[in-house]
């Protein structure tokens, strides 16, 4: 349930990241750097990244259960203020100051209640070379959650995560009682994500993960007859597409800050695919009176209910 990073600080004054954080589509990569970027006060240009190789970069657990940017983003910043710190070495007393004082900020390094004694980032990276240490600056951050040990949280009961997010969700449908065909009118979800790193990719993972969602509510299904599935492709399995989308999206992300979370962040999206099953079933309920316990809501289960109903 771990995850580490390194974060180099190189002769030009360039980031490298490893981590072993895998971006499966959902930004990580993006993410990360920009915590690493903040951490040290550079731009998100100047991070390089490399994740997932597992020659090169250091454990991380994986990428599911929503942890990714709560998990390697605590060992990210972490990893970025242990070079910090070793580049406050040489800056600290270049600037007369306490390292408490000192800001890192804009590709620069000052005091904070003074702002012009100070000095260009890759001055202090330069200074710290010429001071015959060794090159490059590395730190290395680690973040596991509070456990008896690594394996407890799958054997005894207690908190699998230090934050959890909370999602409301409703849905308007149309259901064709002749073919039991649902179409999708509008949805509206409101996710609590910590503080947004990325605004636009939390749009993206919000939006993204409805039509994700519809997959379980409506099409995706495993039928099969002694043991052999009748759907092999994902020709006849029916993800959802684009075509499939409500035809109205609301997403509203709602900004909280976790205080343990990398900058108070913590998952944004996934969550929604838990309640985008209840919120479909809800409304076709409204809809024809009918109750769908079992998932996906198909147009034969569909049209098997609503003639039970009429008798």
């Amino acid at each position: 349930m771990g995850s580490g990073a390194i974060v180099e600080i190189n002769v030009d004054g360039g980031v490298t990241l490893l981590t072993g954080a895998i971006d499966a589509g959902q930004g990580s990569d993006t993410v990360l750097s920009q915590i690493a970027a903040e951490e040290l006060g550079v731009r998100l240009e100047d991070v390089r990244i490399t994740s997932a190789d597992t020659d090169i970069t250091p454990l991380d657990s994986g990428t599911y259960g929503s942890g990714v940017t709560y998990r390697a983003g605590n060992a990210v910043r972490a990893a970025a203020a242990d070079a910090k710190r070793q580049l406050m070495e040489v800056a600290a007393p270049r600037l007369e100051a306490d390292s408490q004082e000192i800001e890192f900020r804009d590709r620069r390094i000052y005091v904070r209640d003074d702002p012009a004694r100070g000095m260009a980032f890759l001055e202090a990276v330069r200074l710290y070379r010429y001071a015959d240490k060794p090159m490059p600056i590395v730190g290395r951050g680690f973040y596991v959650h509070d456990t008896v040990d690594m394996t407890t949280i799958h054997r005894e009961e207690g908190e699998i995560s230090e934050a959890y997010s909370f999602i409301a969700q409703g849905a308007e449908v149309e259901v064709d009682q002749e073919t039991g065909q649902t179409r999708i009118l509008q949805v509206v979800t409101a996710h609590d994500c910590g503080r947004m790193i990325n605004p636009t990719l939390v749009e993206g993972q919000l939006e993204g993960t409805i039509v994700g969602g519809l997959g379980m509510a409506l099409y995706e299904d495993q039928p099969h007859v002694q043991g052999r599935f009748l759907n092999t492709s994902f020709l006849d399995y029916q993800l959802p597409t684009a075509l499939d989308a409500p035809g109205e999206m609301d997403s509203f992300a709602v900004e909280t800050h976790d205080p343990l979370g990398p900058f108070g962040a913590k998952e944004a999206g996934e969550g929604i695919q838990i309640s985008m099953a209840p919120a479909i079933a809800n409304a076709i309920y409204d809809a024809t009176g009918v109750r769908i316990t079992e998932l996906p809501a198909t147009p034969d289960k569909l049209v098997r209910a609503l003639r039970g109903k009429e008798g």
